[in-house]
C-alpha cells in the first residue's frame, strides 16, 4: 500500500529543536553535571553554527523542560540541572487531573504496582529502605492522634516501599501516585478520622515490613494487596469522584 504523503505529513524538526536535543543528550549522559554552566551563548553560536535567535529558542526549550535556568545580564548564562523526578511527577499529576481520572482509577493502579514492588523489595531486602520504612512506622506511632500527619505518613510509606523495589520505572510511577494518594488520604481522614482504623493500618504495615525483612516475597505481596483492597473499600465511597476535586 503506497504511503499518501498528503495524509501523513513528515515534520522536520526546527534547528532550535536539534540544538536543544544535542545539549539535552549531554545533560542526560552525564557530560554536563548538575550546577555546571553552559559555555557562553556567543561561544555556542560559533561552535554550532546557528543564529542568536535559534540559540535562544533552544535555551527556552530546555528551560521549559527544567534542564537549565538562564540568568540575564553581563554575568548571565545557563546553569545545568539534571532531570528531576518531582517535576515529572507534578506534570503527570496535572495530566491525570485534566483527564478527569477517578480515585478508583488510582487505587486500581496501586493494586497493580505496589504489591509487586513489595515482592521485589522482599527479594532484594535493601537495608537503607527497610530502615526508612521502619522510621516512618515509628513516626506514625508517635502521631496517631494527628490525622494530617498520619495521612502524609501513609503516602510516604507507599513511596518508600516502591523505592525499595529498586526498579526505576516503578519508582517514577510511585512519585506520580504519591502526591495523589496523599491528597486522597488527607481528605478521607479529615472527614472522619478513626484512630482504631489507623492503628489497624499501622499493624498491617508492620506485618508488611516483617515479611520483607524475612524475605517472604510472595506473602508480602499478597498481604499488601489485601491491605490496599481494604483501604479502597473504606475510602472509596464514590467511585466517580475525580482527583481534580482533591488537588485543585
Amino acid at each position: 500500500m503506497a504511503l499518501n504523503l498528503q495524509q501523513s505529513q513528515i515534520r522536520v524538526p526546527k534547528t532550535a529543536e536539534l540544538v536543544a536535543a544535542q545539549l539535552r543528550r549531554k545533560i542526560i549522559r552525564g557530560d554536563l553535571k548538575e550546577g555546571d554552566n553552559l559555555p557562553a551563548e556567543s561561544a555556542l553560536i560559533e561552535e554550532l553554527g546557528v543564529s542568536r535567535p535559534t540559540m535562544r529558542e533552544a535555551f527556552r526549550i530546555l528551560e521549559v523542560e527544567n534542564l537549565i535556568t538562564v540568568s540575564r545580564g553581563s554575568r548571565g548564562g545557563a546553569t545545568v540541572h539534571l532531570p528531576n523526578v518531582d517535576v515529572v511527577a507534578r506534570y503527570a499529576g496535572h495530566y491525570l487531573q485534566a483527564r478527569n481520572t477517578t480515585i478508583s482509577d488510582i487505587y486500581e493502579a496501586r493494586l497493580i504496582i505496589e504489591p509487586h514492588a513489595v515482592y521485589l523489595m522482599a527479594k532484594r531486602r535493601p537495608q537503607d529502605k527497610i530502615e526508612q520504612v521502619r522510621k516512618l512506622i515509628r513516626f506514625a506511632e508517635a502521631h496517631l492522634q494527628d490525622s494530617e500527619a498520619f495521612s502524609h505518613y501513609s503516602a510516604q510509606l507507599q513511596l518508600k516501599l516502591i523505592e525499595g523495589s529498586g526498579n526505576e520505572t516503578l519508582i517514577l510511577i510511585a512519585h506520580v501516585l504519591a502526591a495523589l494518594v496523599d491528597a486522597v488520604l488527607l481528605k478521607a481522614t479529615g472527614q472522619k478520622y478513626d484512630v482504631d482504623l489507623a492503628k489497624k493500618g499501622l499493624r498491617s504495615h508492620q506485618k508488611t515490613l516483617h515479611l520483607i525483612e524475612a524475605g517472604e516475597a510472595e506473602m508480602a505481596e499478597t498481604h499488601l494487596r489485601q491491605q490496599i483492597k481494604e483501604a479502597s473499600r473504606i475510602l472509596l465511597k464514590d467511585e466517580t469522584e475525580t482527583i481534580v476535586d482533591l488537588v485543585t
